[in-house]
């Protein structure tokens, strides 16, 4: 079972104003249209925003995404996005490779200004027949084809009280080095305004800065730690 995750302070304060550069937009510009897209920096696994539409990487380092529960609204504590997606021949992945999209943390409840993490509260993955969660976490394997655009199911308990819930995710392939966490920023009910606010604190709190990311190297700030 995970156990609750240590805040960041001392990064968020180092890590604030971070920009994340993309290969034609920066991150923070309706990163909620993005699938996940996962691709091949010479050996060491990305995370970009794939626009499905144009079936590009329209995002090249994008490590928060955003959803919305409730869009349609026969499935008000259920959603398909974001996907995960990508064009084999542009991302540098072989098809038929197996892409791992690994749960890192327990569900992360938004308090109005920072994120904390409950056993209370779980959200559901669902991909296929196979379906992990929050609590006891657990791996997806996405198979990579010519161009590929797959949508598992993310849930909430149909208790959740509105606000903007946090999963916390890495991917994985044989043969490469895992990707930095990346995190999904689901909004459940709230105006746009405070979750965004919600999104800002990601951003700032657990993306940090490339200065930040030296210091981390020397060993002059604790991480959060990496879940296999």
């Amino acid at each position: 079972m995970f156990t609750a995750q240590s805040k960041m302070a001392t990064v968020g304060m180092l890590a604030t104003g971070v920009l994340v550069f993309g290969t034609l937009q920066t991150a923070g510009a309706d990163e909620e249209h993005y699938d996940i897209g996962v691709w091949n920096d010479n050996g060491t696994l990305m995370t970009g925003g794939f626009d499905h539409d144009t079936e590009t990487l329209a995002v090249q380092n994008l490590r928060v995404f955003e959803a919305e529960f409730g869009e349609d609204p026969t499935f008000p504590f259920s959603t398909d996005e974001p996907g995960i997606g990508g064009v084999a021949a542009d991302i540098g992945l072989d098809e038929g490779s197996i892409i791992e999209m690994n749960v890192s943390a327990s569900l992360g409840i938004w308090t109005g200004s920072e994120f904390i993490y409950a056993h209370s509260n779980q959200m559901t993955i669902d991909y296929g027949p196979t379906s992990v969660d929050t609590l006891t976490g657990g791996t997806l394997d996405f198979l990579v084809t010519e161009d590929f655009d797959l949508h598992p199911i993310w849930s909430v308990d149909s208790q959740a009280a509105p606000g903007a819930y946090l999963v916390e995710l890495s991917a994985a392939m044989a043969g490469y080095e895992t990707s930095q966490n990346f995190y999904v920023v689901f909004n459940l009910g709230l105006d746009e305004e405070a979750y965004e606010t919600s999104v800002d604190w990601v951003n700032s709190n657990l993306v940090p800065a490339p200065g930040v990311l030296a210091l981390l190297g020397m060993g002059g700030l604790a991480v959060r730690r990496r879940r296999g």
